[in-house]
């Protein structure tokens, strides 16, 4: 895409040679687990300070994005300026085939994604937007990239740090191609257990390794606009969000022990939209 920097953090078979043919910047140095997991704290401090533009995305390789994508992140900047989280929610699709990038490519691609595609559950992203310079040196523990719970970190972080975390799902479709993980050097049993995933998962708070999903954010963009977000119209799950979020306010803790436990203002919801 025009305008658009690419920086390509990785240390595989032919890396090089595309990163040098597409003038893409290469950075192929990147701190690793024992695994060879690259940390994602590493990736987003040398990005932020090579990146020659306002905004920076990490996206995760496997994902496929159309012209809109850099677009609505280019409205959503010039309407927030600052303090921003972007995400959202992928389609998982099974393509093992070349794109011709030089005819109407989205068209025939998105027929293809409506026919065979499925959407993904909620949880977390495949991809976060932000200004540069957002995160620094100590903003984000030693998390590892593509193990489940790191992308659930950065929400919550976004909502801890009360900024505006945007789900841009309703107007801009990403799409995962499906692949097995024959790439690990580990067999996988368990996704949510082994053990990269598990060192993720404990810099979320005790308790709440797997809430701040999707439903997290606290905002959305639609129609051009930015719209207060309420869990996806669950009243319930996004009181038990700010609630959670403020636990050490007297009280907060007990009040949600007991929304989640009678799922109190769902019943109001439905009883007084009846």
């Amino acid at each position: 895409m025009e305008g658009v920097e690419i920086i390509l953090f990785a240390e595989s078979k032919g890396a090089n040679e595309i990163s040098e043919r597409l003038r893409i910047t290469y950075c192929p140095n990147v701190r690793v687990s024992r695994q060879g997991t690259p940390y994602v704290n590493e990736m987003f401090e040398v990005a932020s300070n090579i990146a020659s533009h306002s905004i920076c995305c990490f996206i995760n390789a496997d994902i496929i994005i159309y012209r809109n994508f850099s677009q609505n992140l280019l409205r959503i900047n010039k309407l927030l300026t600052s303090n921003y989280l972007i995400v959202g929610q992928r389609k998982d699709l099974d393509w093992d085939q070349e794109i011709d990038f030089s005819h109407d490519w989205e068209t025939d691609l998105s027929k293809t994604v409506t026919q065979k595609a499925s959407i993904h559950p909620p949880r977390g992203s495949d991809f976060f937007a932000f200004p540069k310079g957002q995160y620094g040196t100590g903003d984000i523990p030693n998390l590892l990239v593509g193990r489940q719970g790191w992308d659930l970190w950065m929400i919550y972080d976004g909502r801890r740090r009360k900024r505006k975390v945007v789900d841009i799902s309703p107007t801009t479709m990403v799409i995962h191609q499906n692949h097995d993980y024959s790439h690990r050097k580990t067999y996988i049993t368990n996704l949510t257990t082994e053990e990269e995933a598990l060192s993720n998962y404990s810099y979320l708070p005790h308790g709440e390794s797997y809430i701040y999903t999707l439903l997290a954010c606290n905002f959305y963009f639609i129609d051009g606009k930015i719209k207060r977000n309420f869990a996806r119209g669950d009243l319930s799950r996004a009181v038990i969000y700010e609630l959670s979020l403020r636990k050490h306010i007297p009280g907060a803790t007990l009040v949600k022990k007991i929304i989640t436990k009678f799922g109190l203002l769902n019943f109001l919801s439905q009883r007084y939209s009846a």
